[in-house]
C-alpha cells in the first residue's frame, strides 16, 4: 500500500536544499499515499523546455503557468540538461526517506492486472497552481 510519512518527506525536502541548493522548492505530502515536490524558484531553465512552450511566457523573472513534469520520459520532453536535474530530484525522492529511517522506494505494479504497488507515488512540477516558478 502506497503510503509516505511526514518524517519522510521531511527527509527529502532537507535533502533536495543540500543537494540542489540554487532552488527553492515546495515538498507536500498529498492524502499520506503521495509526495509533490515543485520548483519554486531558481535559476532558468536551459533553453529548449517543454514548460517553456507550454506553460507561458518569462515576464519579468517569472514564467506564467504550471507544469507537471513527466520524469519517466525526461530526456525525451525537456532537454539533456534539464533532464538531469529532473533525474537528480527524482533520485533524491527515492533514497531520502530510507536514510531518515523510513522505507526503500519500490514500484511492483502490475498495470496490465490493475495492480499497483508502490513505496508511494510521487509528482515533480515546476511552479504551483497558484505560485509560478520565479526566475532568480
Amino acid at each position: 500500500m502506497a503510503y509516505i510519512s511526514t518524517e519522510e518527506v521531511a527527509a527529502i525536502r532537507k535533502e533536495l536544499k543540500a543537494q540542489l541548493p540554487q532552488y527553492k522548492f515546495s515538498v507536500t505530502k498529498h492524502h499520506h499515499s503521495s509526495v509533490t515536490v515543485a520548483f519554486v524558484k531558481g535559476p532558468a531553465f536551459a533553453e529548449y523546455t517543454y514548460f517553456d512552450r507550454y506553460a507561458g511566457e518569462e515576464k519579468e523573472g517569472v514564467l506564467e503557468g504550471h507544469e507537471q513534469l513527466n520524469h519517466h520520459w525526461a530526456e525525451k520532453f525537456y532537454g539533456e540538461e534539464n533532464a538531469a536535474i529532473i533525474k537528480k530530484v527524482e533520485e533524491i525522492i527515492k533514497t531520502a526517506p530510507v536514510k531518515a529511517g523510513g522505507r526503500e522506494w519500490y514500484d511492483d505494479s502490475d498495470a496490465m492486472t490493475d495492480y499497483f504497488d508502490t513505496a508511494f507515488y510521487m509528482n515533480i512540477h515546476v511552479g504551483k497552481w497558484d505560485k509560478p516558478y520565479v526566475v532568480a
